[in-house]
């Protein structure tokens, strides 16, 4: 969308000749400069408007865009609100009650894809209790609290606990995308959720049916709820990395020896280390198509997990690296609905932190 500025400019013309004045003429010039996204005074995203269609769509000025001639305007709402555009922010307050919802419908049929930026995300944790029940119990269930998104894509995973920082991104439905949460014990809550609008045509739109998407040669994937201590379970979506121009496979590694932990039961109290991979995981494990010691390697998983992030089975503290060539670069995350407790062992369930790095070709 252009926004069009008409600038009139009076000037008044001299008949040299005569000494005298002729008539006041208008003359205008036409500005027009797109709506596109800003950064406001605030460090927050908005949208160029003109100040006064910024007022009239109920938004905020904070800041200046196009070159002074429009201002960043920012908007934000909260429980039982809708918007229509672009970089809304989705906010809690203290008063607050469940459920909860939000609903995002598209500012033009042009857009195909939603992504919620979590600069706040808490609520309540999962449930951590151990119980003596066969089959084993629900741990890392969110059964307090909840956040639910509807996508025309890949059905969004429930989550819940502390993932401020992470993001998730939706396919645009034509008949509007609804976010929600909803809980039932009185814990703090609090989330600030950017949301913002892709278009079809972007040519940074990420690829569809990945919930998380990031650029740049090197850079961490962290599993949802990996600051609150606890993996989440019924997990299964994609993390996807861009591949960047001249680059032909990238490195994954834990940033420590305890930095992964998915599953792989053991029936001791304090079970040592230990990576597996392939048909081994099971239960929860990711999924990195082609791993192994080098890129390109004969001998490669498709299947990681344990408590080492290991290119190879086995018990060894000293971290490696899962290389693969395989394109399009891939991290796919996968857990079930059951945690054992205590009473039949012990099944590691911190999830993840990941460093990936792109090698050139």
């Amino acid at each position: 969308m252009l926004w069009t500025l008409l600038l009139f400019i009076f000037v008044q013309t001299k008949d040299v000749a005569s000494g005298k004045k002729a008539k006041l003429l208008n003359v205008f010039n036409i500005v027009k400069f797109p709506n596109d996204g800003c950064t406001s005074s605030s460090s927050t995203y908005g949208v160029c408007y003109t100040a006064s269609e910024c007022t009239s769509l109920g938004g905020t000025s904070s800041g200046s865009c196009a070159s002074g001639f429009g201002v960043c305007c920012t908007f934000s709402g909260g429980c039982g609100d809708s918007t229509t555009l672009n970089n809304t922010y989705f906010k809690s307050t203290t008063s607050d009650s469940s459920p909860c919802t939000f609903t995002v419908c598209r500012s033009s049929s042009d857009i195909c894809q939603i992504r919620l930026g979590f600069d706040t995300f808490a609520i309540s944790q999962p449930t951590t209790a151990t119980q003596s029940t066969t089959p084993p119990n629900g741990r890392t269930q969110c059964t307090n609290a909840q956040f639910t998104a509807n996508s025309d894509g890949p059905t969004p995973p429930t989550i819940c606990g502390t993932n401020t920082g992470y993001h998730m991104i939706l396919e645009a439905k034509d008949d509007c995308n609804t976010l929600s949460f909803t809980w039932t014990s009185s814990s703090t809550r609090s989330w600030d959720i950017h949301v913002m609008q892709i278009d079809c045509t972007a040519s940074w739109k990420p690829p569809s049916s990945c919930m998380q998407y990031f650029t740049g040669t090197t850079g961490y994937i962290y599993s949802y709820n990996y600051q609150g201590g606890y993996h989440l379970a019924n997990q299964d979506y994609t993390n996807c990395i861009r591949p960047e121009q001249g680059y032909c496979s990238i490195g994954y590694a834990a940033t420590s020896t305890t930095s992964f932990q998915m599953s792989l039961v053991t029936p001791t109290a304090a079970p040592a280390a230990i990576a597996a991979v392939g048909d081994s995981c099971t239960l929860d494990y990711i999924i990195i198509a082609g791993g192994g010691a080098s890129a390109g390697a004969t001998t490669n998983f498709d299947r990681f997990c344990g408590s080492l992030l290991l290119n190879a089975a086995g018990t060894t503290t000293t971290l490696n690296t899962v290389y693969t060539n395989k394109m399009p670069f891939q991290v796919g995350v996968y857990t079930d609905g059951t945690e054992v407790d205590a009473t039949d062992g012990t099944e590691w369930s911190k999830g993840f932190c990941i460093y990936y790095k792109q090698t050139e070709c």
